[in-house]
């Protein structure tokens, strides 16, 4: 792939050749797995866990061993991946995985089930043989299933990491692979030690009573949305797997899961505004859950409404090599996209920086020619291109000069730096 350098959020990546590059590349990628808590993937159960946590906060010991627990499920699972990576460069990018559309809708069946089960709507009661591995989150084996849980959730937006700090996996030393994806685990795991550590931080959230069961019913609406979500990107995934079905795919058959996603958190930000008005007397609470619940409501409706307007006036031109070919050929600058259903990542930048303007101007400009690698299939040609430039993950955004120079090429981008990587291209093939 071509030797352009890589950066992650305009830090420069360096190689892992040395011990220091090797210093850098894990403490980015710790910051990665950080940053992967605040994604949409993992932020909406963010909460639930913390409930979780705070539940064992009257005994700090068994507080801190069931976070401990929690804790090295996710390192372990995302230690696990790093394994895999080292040894099939295929696994670089986990989240390719997804594109398989009976993973991507099996787990939006799980995350539906669990919504309903967090909601007290039933129990489920196995043969007494699987309670020797406790599913309950109460104990070391539930805790650590629980991490377990938070680093699957992660993948989806996985890829903004591993475009900066796997590029170029195929020739990158077992050890290195290894060591980023054991940082990621670890900088994804922390927050929740920490809150295990510090117990008295969540000790506001309601153990037992009225309010502690309107945050599960929440909470569980909000798995809901989130299983809807996976479930819609699972069947988009299905019918994209065939090219003939995805050239004939309606644009409003894109958009009815965001509907479904946005009914659920619209339900959730309803729910929390009435229960807690019946449930709190005081101005304060019903001030504040108001408003929380009045966002959930107004997000879950404008979700919606935002994914159904960029479906219906979609200005993206299907990617193929002959297109490319020819927009180069004729001497114009080309943004390609790659992209997918199921990354959210990838519809947090479009409509935040890549559909807003002014770089929605400059994609619809002269001389200019926006192009879209859809890879919610793991048979989307789009791949091959991506495996080509000698990335592995998704979102990636990618600048062609007309002419052959080497094209710009990012995971993580600002609306400054499109613009300024255009213009550049603009330049070059002058």
């Amino acid at each position: 792939g071509p030797a352009t350098g890589t950066n992650f959020f305009g830090i420069a990546v360096p190689g892992g050749d040395t011990a220091a590059g090797l210093a850098i590349l894990g403490l980015l990628a710790a910051l990665g797995g950080l940053i992967l808590n605040l994604t949409p993937c993992v932020l909406p159960v963010i909460p639930i866990k913390i409930m979780t946590i705070s539940q064992h906060a009257g005994s700090p010991g068994k507080s801190l061993y069931l976070g401990l627990c929690m804790f090295a499920g996710v390192i372990g699972f995302w230690l696990a991946l790093g394994v895999l990576a080292a040894t099939f460069s295929e696994f670089a990018d986990p989240s390719r995985l997804f594109g398989y559309w009976y993973v991507t809708l099996g787990i939006g069946v799980l995350i539906l089930v669990m919504g309903v089960g967090i909601m007290g709507a039933f129990n489920i009661n196995l043969p007494d043989k699987v309670y020797m591995v406790n599913p309950k989150a109460d104990s070391a084996q539930g805790s650590f299933l629980f991490g377990v849980m938070t680093a699957v959730l992660g993948l989806p937006c996985f890829g903004f990491v591993a475009g900066a700090l796997l590029a170029g996996s195929a020739t990158m030393p077992s050890g290195t692979i290894i060591t980023i994806f054991a940082a990621l685990g670890l900088g994804m795991g922390v927050p929740y030690l920490v809150l295990a550590a510090k117990p008295s931080w969540v000790s506001k959230i309601p153990r037992t009573g009225p309010a502690s069961e309107l945050v599960k019913q929440v909470m569980g609406l909000l798995l809901l949305a989130a299983g809807a979500y996976f479930a819609g990107s699972g069947v988009l995934a299905l019918l994209k797997s065939d090219p003939a079905r995805l050239v004939s795919l309606p644009w409003y058959a894109k958009t009815v899961h965001w509907w479904f996603v946005g009914l659920f958190a619209a339900a959730a930000g309803v729910w929390l505004v009435w229960q807690t008005v019946k449930i709190s007397k005081k101005a304060g609470n019903r001030a504040a859950f108001g408003l929380v619940g009045l966002v959930l409501a107004s997000g879950g409706v404008l979700a919606g409404v935002d994914q159904t307007i960029k479906a219906r006036d979609d200005l993206w031109i299907p990617f193929t090599e002959a297109e490319l070919s020819s927009a180069l050929e004729s001497d114009r600058v080309v943004v390609l996209d790659f992209t997918a259903d199921w990354c959210l990542n990838c519809k947090a930048l479009e409509s935040a920086v890549l559909l807003k303007d002014p770089v929605k101007s400059e994609l619809l400009g002269d001389g200019v020619v926006p192009l879209k690698a859809d890879l919610t299939s793991t048979k989307a040609p789009g791949w091959d291109k991506l495996k080509e430039l000698g990335r592995t993950g998704i979102p990636t955004l990618v600048v062609y000069t007309p002419g052959g120079a080497e094209p710009w090429i990012a995971s993580a981008y600002t609306s400054d730096q499109v613009l300024a990587a255009s213009e550049a291209a603009r330049g070059g093939g002058s």
